[in-house]
């Protein structure tokens, strides 16, 4: 079986800190951005990995890809490789974290992602690993043709429309946040000049459940997001990452999205290790299998195969 993937021949993922990785999902930064994205895919390290994937090596940092792919579930790699190829070496899709300011504290996550983290961290650790980092100011090549920011929070400050707006084909590109829906966007003159916006919503859980396992969090901002989103037309989807702290609230959550007709996607948890559901006791396994019986949620059998791992494992 191949697993060639086409992230290493025509996306980046830059996160704070000008850290590159080629994916979101990869384990290990494989340099340092220097502000030039013209060159970023022409590094040695892309170069060893694409030499790598050609030879069908097993590629440390793909782990969950491989994972997935494994429990018959469509891989990030699958994904990406509906869209693009390894026909030619040329950024395409680019993933840029400005930085890792957030006004979130969400269960799961860490100073890396958000400044909210950082005094948790020095509470229970003695120190936080991150402080405020951040990513050096760069032009968009005009070979991207889809633009996706992550966090931190990447609507808390204005910063990113400096960077759209050193696109000069916007109409060509495909723009993409993943936020938390706190804030809302005031340049809508500026995004309807793309070929088309769309917002990944993190929910983790439906009303003040959200606020439990997503700290600072707060629901009547979130619906006036998601008031606005559908006001502009523009396009939406949920996004819940399901962990042992909230996989008994996919009930209600699934209720509120199947009445409004959400687009809706659920990603499990696999790091930090403790929060992954694999790990529960069986009888909460139990009652979350039960639970899953009730409801038509997304990627259903990837969850139940997921929560199950050790049982196939064997």
């Amino acid at each position: 079986m191949t697993h060639l993937c086409s992230a290493f021949w025509q996306h980046t993922n830059i996160r704070p800190g000008d850290r590159i990785y080629p994916c979101c999902r990869f384990k290990e930064s494989i340099g340092i951005f220097n502000g030039d994205l013209d060159q970023v895919l022409f590094t040695d390290a892309y170069k060893d990995l694409r030499e790598k994937n050609k030879n069908n090596t097993y590629i440390p940092g793909c782990e969950k890809c491989y994972y997935e792919e494994s429990i018959g579930h469509k891989s990030l790699r699958q994904e990406l490789n509906e869209t693009y190829n390894t026909n030619e070496i040329s950024l395409k899709y680019l993933e840029i974290g400005l930085d890792n300011l957030c006004n979130l504290a969400c269960d799961g996550c860490n100073s890396e992602f958000s400044t909210s983290w950082i005094k948790k961290e020095e509470e229970i650790f003695g120190q936080s690993k991150y402080k405020l980092i951040e990513t050096k100011d760069f032009n968009v090549p005009n070979t991207v043709n889809k633009l996706l920011f992550l966090g931190g929070e990447p609507l808390i400050t204005s910063r990113h429309y400096n960077i759209i707006n050193t696109i000069e084909e916007k109409y060509l590109v495909d723009l993409i946040y993943n936020t938390n829906g706190m804030f809302i966007p005031e340049d809508e003159k500026l995004l309807n000049q793309f070929k088309s916006v769309k917002f990944i919503l993190s929910i983790d859980g439906y009303g003040t459940n959200n606020s439990v396992v997503r700290e600072g969090s707060n629901w009547d901002k979130i619906l006036d997001f998601v008031e606005w989103v559908i006001s502009q037309k523009y396009k939406l989807q949920i996004n819940t990452v399901l962990h042992r702290n909230n996989y008994f609230m996919l009930g209600d959550l699934d209720s509120w999205i199947t009445e409004n007709n959400f687009d809706w996607y659920i990603n499990c948890l696999t790091y930090p290790r403790e929060l992954d559901i694999v790990n529960l006791e069986d009888e909460e396994k139990q009652a979350m299998l039960a639970e899953l019986e009730l409801i038509n949620i997304p990627n259903k059998e990837f969850i139940i195969n997921h929560l199950n791992y050790k049982t196939i494992a064997e």
